[in-house]
């Protein structure tokens, strides 16, 4: 995507996360004409960073996990506290989840 210019659908497709991804094309769907190229300039900073900055560090730990029979690096290791965060995640979206009832 170096040498082609943006454009709407590059974005969306360079967006990791459908979630984001969602959060683009709505706002560009409903951003009024005039505000549009701040907007996709600001998505297009976001696309940028994260093939220049982020995707490098995955595509090195995956490479890692290539290597080492599937072990993440040890920056990565669960300290313990993976299922005392998921307890309480759960925790709060089953308190959200009655509220909103």
């Amino acid at each position: 995507m170096t040498d082609q210019p943006w454009t709407i659908d590059a974005i969306a497709h360079t967006i990791p996360n459908a979630d984001t991804r969602q959060n683009f094309l709505r706002a560009v769907n409903l951003t009024p004409l005039p505000d549009l190229p701040n907007v996709l300039a600001r998505w297009q900073r976001f696309v940028e960073q994260w093939r220049d900055d982020v995707v490098p560090d995955l595509e090195a730990v995956l490479e890692y996990a290539r290597k080492h029979d599937g072990q993440l690096p040890a920056e990565y290791a669960d300290d313990g506290g993976t299922g005392d965060f998921l307890n309480q995640l759960r925790a709060n979206v089953q308190e959200r989840q009655t509220n909103a009832a």
